[in-house]
């Protein structure tokens, strides 16, 4: 059964300089110790002789504040600590968040990483142990497994995050992705794009994206459109795109901020590489609406795949003319639903067409 620690007094046997710790706080989703932090009414009292629970904490707690940050705790702003270029914890989120992104096509210049150690108030420290509560629940009513993951949250400007920080999410916040209305969606620690993509530029020309802990326990598939706002059933607790591969969490509004916990802000600036990458030996495609009309690309993957899926395309459209979701998502929405390789096809067949169309009306004139 995953452990459970609670939030704490910082002990002076944890305030030390070896990093390894913390190596795990940050990917390892089985587990869902939260950083351990000052200010609450257990300060040491410099007893040293309570060991009782403390091998227990020193090996499992993974999140232990060490190093440079022990140092700015009591200074830091709204509960955030900014992390340091050198501390490992950094290192393993910049990374991979900068990793991911390279992989399809961008490149992501981090400005810098700050860590919520929840002591701007005792009402950010409860939060804290609420999440804690909720998991262990979770845990025990799934036979051990409380699911807890990794996933970005963006589409929001630097104030919005900070009212985040400071108070929750908000029902504002709620309905976003603008494919699941009733829900707050975030996107799994190894697929950040659309939450890069949707952050918004502050003054400076940063974005800034949150990295929160998710409590999933058992999940179920929620269809995109779906008009789904809680649990089709007591046997499950949040939802996801995929089964076997999900990309997005699905928090029921109900439970925004009992199974969110937001623990890291980044701060970065992107820009696209001109050559892109190939995955699989597959060249990505660049957006579609260049090279072909909506509605012809739709008829042309109605030869192609379900009508399920065509549906789920129409729908992306309508929703888009509705200006209910932006041609960004609409665009997106339609490479998840085909696939970066059936559209290239399609894109190459009617490219060809149009091609030989155009010839064959120059050649028309001519004659």
């Amino acid at each position: 059964m995953s452990q459970v620690i609670f939030p704490a007094a910082v002990d002076r046997r944890l305030l030390h300089d070896d990093d390894d710790n913390e190596t795990m706080s940050y990917g390892d989703g089985d587990h869902v110790q939260i950083p351990v932090i000052e200010g609450s009414d257990h300060e040491d009292s410099g007893d040293d002789d309570d060991s009782g629970d403390d091998e227990s904490v020193v090996s499992d707690c993974e999140s232990v504040v060490t190093g440079d940050s022990v140092k700015s705790v009591k200074n830091s702003v709204n509960g955030l600590v900014k992390l340091s270029e050198g501390e490992k914890l950094h290192g393993i989120i910049v990374n991979k968040f900068v990793s991911k992104l390279g992989e399809i096509g961008v490149k992501a210049d981090v400005e810098c990483v700050y860590r919520n150690m929840f002591n701007a108030s005792v009402v950010t420290q409860a939060k804290v142990g609420s999440f804690q509560i909720y998991a262990k629940a979770v845990g025990a009513k799934n036979g051990g497994e409380a699911n807890v993951k990794y996933g970005w949250f963006g589409g929001c400007s630097k104030e919005e995050i900070d009212r985040i920080i400071g108070f929750g999410f908000g029902y504002g916040d709620v309905g976003k992705s603008g494919v699941f209305g009733n829900a707050l969606v975030l996107n799994a620690d190894h697929s950040p794009l659309e939450s890069v993509e949707s952050a918004i530029v502050d003054g400076d020309g940063v974005k800034h994206i949150l990295l929160c802990r998710v409590l999933l326990g058992k999940t179920e598939v929620v269809n995109r459109f779906s008009t789904q706002c809680h649990p089709s059933s007591e046997e499950f607790d949040s939802g996801v795109d995929d089964s076997v591969s999900p990309k997005k969490y699905i928090i029921w509004s109900s439970q925004m901020n009992t199974h969110i916990l937001p623990e890291f802000v980044i701060s970065f600036k992107t820009q696209r590489i001109v050559n892109r990458p190939q995955v699989n030996g597959v060249r990505l495609a660049k957006p579609v609406s260049p090279w072909i009309p909506i509605p012809d690309l739709i008829a042309n993957l109605s030869k192609m795949l379900p009508p399920k899926s065509i549906k789920e395309i129409t729908q992306y459209r309508h929703s888009y003319v509705e200006r209910k979701i932006s041609r960004l998502d609409m665009i997106r929405g339609i490479r998840e639903v085909t696939g970066d390789r059936m559209l290239m096809m399609v894109l190459k067949d009617f490219t060809e067409k149009r091609r030989v169309n155009h010839s064959g009306s120059i050649y028309n004139r001519v004659k």
